[in-house]
């Protein structure tokens, strides 16, 4: 796949961008999408469904990733994770908000040891890792009782990995820390200041997204190399998710980006403004979401259809 040639991030378009990116930040979460009501803020795939879930204690199910159907979180905080993994659901949220369901219908909260709020979660080595603001990283080995972990940070931490035998979480200030067992936590440098949203690792790669259009790739999760490119006036990338030998990435004002291999980058076209926050894989389909509910869909990653 072709990709484009950009610029490095600098002059008044990053500083105008930043502090924008600065003050979402600091209403919560890191999917991209806006803090007005009835916005999904992340999504994922598993036993046969898709799950969004966003603001207000949104959580939707839908059987072809298309047509969603709001079920009863019985929250109404804003939830930023969700995960399926070892049988069932496990959703994060703010207030230190973690639910799990075996169905995605019915959701029961669980206790943390945190009132933080909690921006993502992993599964990986038969644990569960859930991380959130002030540097809190959760684990489990059920989803239901959790512990506390040292992190050595106090940063938000917005997303968090598991591949190649290692945990990988990223934050603010291009914040990634390692971890072998998800007990004992290094970081290593990014390569950037930015905030990275999320992080995922798949056909051999770590791949994070972020603040200022910024991507950072790793072959091993240690050594990393981060660029910012000109996304629509250097968009907020929010999520990726990998399918098709294809990263997707997408992020605020509809911008969807894919790349083979976190390098080569080219620009989709998403058919919306909305602000993109979470993308998944299931069924043949990527689906993306994000404000105002949009849903938005793909076979390929390239051509896409707002639903």
């Amino acid at each position: 796949m072709r990709g484009r040639s950009r610029g490095s991030v600098h002059g008044a378009g990053f500083a105008a961008c930043f502090a924008l990116a600065v003050l979402v930040a600091a209403c919560g979460g890191g999917g991209g999408s806006s803090n007005n009501s009835k916005n999904y803020r992340a999504s994922t795939f598993g036993n046969g469904q898709f799950v969004a879930v966003g603001t207000d204690g949104i959580i939707a199910t839908s059987s072809d990733g298309r047509k969603f159907q709001q079920g009863a979180s019985g929250v109404d905080l804003v939830l930023n994770g969700v995960i399926f993994a070892a049988g069932q659901y496990v959703v994060t949220g703010d207030l230190a908000t973690i639910l799990t369901s075996p169905d995605g219908i019915a959701w029961t909260p669980e206790s943390a040891p945190t009132n933080v709020s909690l921006q993502d979660v992993t599964y990986g080595n038969g644990l569960y890792v859930a991380v959130g603001y002030t540097g809190t990283i959760l684990t489990s080995t059920d989803g239901r009782t959790w512990q506390t972990e040292t992190s050595g940070t106090l940063r938000a931490l917005r997303g968090v990995t598991f591949g190649d035998g290692r945990f990988v979480a990223v934050g603010d200030s291009g914040t990634i820390l390692t971890s072998t067992d998800a007990r004992a936590w290094s970081a290593v440098s990014s390569g950037t200041a930015q905030a990275l949203n999320r992080v995922l690792s798949a056909a051999g790669r770590f791949v994070a997204v972020g603040f200022a259009s910024t991507i950072a790739a790793s072959d091993d999760g240690l050594i990393w190399s981060a660029r910012s490119e000109n996304f629509a006036n250097f968009a907020t990338l929010s999520d990726v998710v990998f399918a098709r030998d294809l990263f997707v990435i997408v992020g605020t004002g509809g911008v969807i980006v894919t790349t083979p291999d976190g390098n080569t980058l080219t620009e989709q076209a998403s058919h919306t403004s909305q602000n993109l926050a979470g993308v998944t894989f299931g069924a043949d389909l990527f689906v993306a979401v994000g404000g105002d509910r949009v849903v938005d869909t793909s076979p390929d990653g390239v051509s896409w259809d707002v639903e």
